[in-house]
């Protein structure tokens, strides 16, 4: 495997910085594509493999970059069970949002995701946009799981 991906739950509490340019979050997004085909996963945050800057990818179905991303709209609430690249072995009930609208540096026009039409990519932005504001699913475990926290 080229790229680490960071396990250091430490690290990744940590916000980091805007993107200074779209031509350098693309750049760090093709870097995070690649690292994420060496993966099993479906998402990948920049400071995941050590970058310290706002760019996150998804790929459920298509490959979505996002340069400095925010959850700029959000709707009902739902229950989902994660995992993460970050910490392999668990999966942990969240609270996640069913609809979200989503700007980005690199996209003209706000982004929605929808858990009717993919729930993995929905809740999968929202978990990698979480790891860019400095949380990690631990964060978000729902009150009643987290004493059935699961470790594989």
């Amino acid at each position: 495997m080229k790229h680490k991906i960071i396990k250091d739950r430490k690290a990744l509490n940590k916000v980091c910085k805007p993107c200074d340019s779209v031509k350098e979050g693309l750049k760090i997004g093709t870097t995070l594509l690649e690292a994420l085909s060496e993966t099993d996963g479906v998402g990948l945050a920049a400071n995941q493999i050590g970058i310290n800057r706002k760019v996150c990818v998804i790929k459920v179905q298509k490959p979505i970059i996002l340069i400095n991303p925010v959850i700029v709209g959000k709707f009902d609430k739902i229950k989902f069970m994660e995992g993460c690249l970050s910490f392999p072995g668990d999966y942990i009930v969240t609270e996640r949002y069913a609809n979200i609208l989503v700007s980005a540096d690199n996209h003209p026009k706000p982004l929605i995701f929808d858990v009717k039409e993919n729930a993995l990519e929905c809740v999968c932005v929202q978990h990698e946009i979480d790891h860019l504001n400095g949380l990690t699913m631990h964060d978000r475990i729902t009150k009643e799981a987290h004493r059935g926290t699961k470790k594989v």
